[in-house]
């Protein structure tokens, strides 16, 4: 039996929660495109750069294309941890990769997906929305909750004193997606 890819894993999440694959992909793009930042926009290897100028810049602990962070109890695994129990509770075979993500992060109790795919890294995030206890896809397509609003209380795992300035830049990021792909699209015309 073949492993079950994103795009099969989006139609199961759009069977409980609605909305369409573009949809899904909007709101993971709008994100992604925030969290790697403009020195590695969309870059499933990336890693979060911490520090300044001053003191120097160093890797922090988020990775890949949603910055899920490195560690134990981090977003990693516990994208992982929730993903699995999606496949788990609804009888599916979990993919290799998946099977051997989780059984390395019991031993490592880390998980950094910068080694993933970024298929790999949607599907995690995905999987960790769709489990996660206060993440709710529907409100968004019914119009209840804001992308924006969405990433805030969801995904971002911040200084709650921070969040006013955190969602202002979420916001000018999903500004600037939308000017560079509007601008792409333009060009290709």
């Amino acid at each position: 039996m073949d492993e079950i890819g994103l795009s099969e894993f989006l139609q199961l999440i759009i069977r409980d929660k609605g909305g369409t694959p573009q949809q899904y992909n909007q709101l993971m793009d709008y994100i992604a495109y925030h969290e790697t930042g403009p020195e590695q926009r969309m870059d499933p290897k990336a890693k979060q750069i911490s520090g300044n100028e001053k003191e120097g810049f160093y890797d922090g602990p988020g990775r890949g294309l949603f910055m899920f962070e490195v560690g134990e109890k981090k977003g990693g695994n516990t994208a992982v941890n929730r993903t699995v129990k999606y496949f788990k509770d609804n009888n599916l075979s979990l993919p290799k990769w998946l099977y051997d993500l989780s059984m390395g992060s019991k031993e490592s109790k880390s998980v950094d997906v910068s080694s993933l795919s970024a298929d790999q890294q949607k599907m995690l995030f995905l999987g960790n929305h769709r489990e996660h206890p206060n993440s709710n896809f529907s409100n968004i397509w019914t119009g209840q909750q804001a992308i924006s609003d969405f990433w805030l209380k969801n995904h971002w795992s911040g200084d709650p004193d921070d969040s006013v300035i955190k969602l202002d830049l979420f916001n000018k990021s999903m500004l600037a997606k939308d000017s560079t792909d509007a601008l792409k699209v333009r060009e290709e015309e």
